[in-house]
């Protein structure tokens, strides 16, 4: 099996992008959270705070889209231009651990999932249902990107569609109207609503290169990563939200199977499992193509298969907390500098081994992310636009210094 370029693959427009990427962001976290917003802050708030999360997501995900378009790379070659040969393996190790974590994660979540559709699943051993989960995924993402464009066109569309079915029937159930009066006990901040719609994906927002390089053009790749991310994963989480407050259930699957929904709720399980899992393990394919370029593409993606299912059935699901937490703090500084990076460097495409001013600004930013909250030097309510500003700042400011300091020395 080839490997994947840019220039082995034919040109994609906006609405392929959208679709692949919305393909990834369907999945069961998209579903709780959509839920968990809307009884946290009511239908009204709930909307703006989708919307307003789901608009900083976009525009940041139609700057890296665009700059993966322009320079025709994955994130992780973006990420070796920025960070230098070597350093880039220090930030593409660090994102194939979360990307493979997350794997891990979501296999625990489709057995669970399916443990709750009936009796005969049920009486399975929860191993057996993710580890099936996993070989599906594997063999999916061993094909490479023709099996995301082929996955995503067919499962895309379906799932939306099962989303709108559910909420449509569960409105159509339920009192509308008390479902917009709807106040919760304790009115959490709007910011805080708004960190975490933009936390759940930006890890995505800052993968959106690996899609994007695809693009027609750098205008066509902001165009769909910018309304995936912007209109797209909104929409997902209001549809998830709005049959959570009508029914007065957080479980989406349980409200599907309340409505009678059975083969809808199995078919939405498989398939957001299936297309979000096997995005991950394309995306820890490309890491690996950084660190290993002579192996196959197709032994990559089974290696990272096999770790990442190692991760789910040994209890990752476990950590999920704080594994998120650290997600937010590491990745999104490094989508920060290789954007910085892009900027300044324009069409010059050199490498070298180490560029110390990109590691300095990533520990910058990784560290206001952790401690400036704790201090009050917050300067937004979403730490993870905290540290992606700090670090593009500090790596900006680093990159003109040390420009500047080799001139003089010429």
């Amino acid at each position: 099996m080839p490997t994947d370029t840019a220039h082995q693959q034919k040109p994609v427009g906006a609405w392929r992008i959208i679709l692949i990427l919305l393909a990834a962001m369907i999945a069961l976290p998209a579903f709780v959270m959509g839920a968990e917003i809307g009884h946290a802050f009511g239908a009204g708030p709930a909307l703006f705070v989708c919307l307003a999360g789901g608009g900083l997501l976009g525009l940041l995900a139609a700057l890296t889209g665009a700059a993966g378009a322009q320079r025709r790379c994955t994130t992780y070659e973006l990420i070796g231009e920025a960070f230098g040969l070597q350093g880039a393996k220090i930030a593409n190790g660090v994102l194939g651990i979360s990307v493979l974590g997350w794997y891990g994660v979501m296999a625990t979540m489709l057995g669970h999932a399916l443990a709750s559709m009936g009796p005969g699943l049920a009486a399975q051993p929860l191993w057996l249902l993710s580890l099936a989960g996993c070989v599906l995924t594997t063999g999916t993402a061993m094909v490479g990107s023709r099996a995301l464009n082929w996955l995503s066109t067919l499962t895309t569309p379906l799932k939306i569609a099962l989303l709108a079915w559910t909420c449509a029937a569960a409105l159509s159930g339920g009192d509308i109207a008390a479902m917009w009066r709807y106040v919760p006990a304790v009115a959490a901040p709007l910011g805080t609503g708004v960190s975490m719609v933009v936390g759940g994906l930006i890890v995505g927002a800052v993968l959106s290169p690996d899609v994007c390089r695809f693009a027609l053009s750098p205008r066509r790749a902001a165009l769909g990563a910018g309304l995936a991310y912007g209109l797209g994963f909104p929409l997902v989480l209001i549809l998830a939200g709005l049959p959570s407050l009508a029914s007065g259930e957080k479980d989406m699957i349980k409200i599907m199977l309340t409505l009678g929904l059975g083969l809808p709720a199995m078919l939405t399980v498989v398939l957001t499992a299936w297309s979000t899992n096997t995005f991950n393990l394309y995306s820890a394919t490309l890491i690996g193509q950084t660190l290993a370029p002579r192996t196959r593409s197709w032994r990559l993606a089974l290696a990272a298969g096999a770790i990442g299912t190692a991760a789910g059935l040994g209890g990752i699901s476990e950590l999920l907390l704080p594994y998120l937490l650290w997600l937010s703090i590491t990745i999104p500084p490094i989508g920060g500098i290789y954007l910085v990076h892009v900027a300044l460097a324009g069409p010059d495409r050199s490498t070298t081994a180490w560029r110390p001013e990109a590691l300095a600004a990533w520990a910058l930013g990784s560290a206001w992310a952790a401690l400036a909250p704790r201090w009050g030097w917050a300067l937004t309510p979403v730490a993870a636009i905290d540290a992606i500003g700090v670090a593009a700042g500090a790596y900006a400011l680093l990159a003109m210094t040390r420009r500047r300091a080799r001139l003089k020395a010429a």
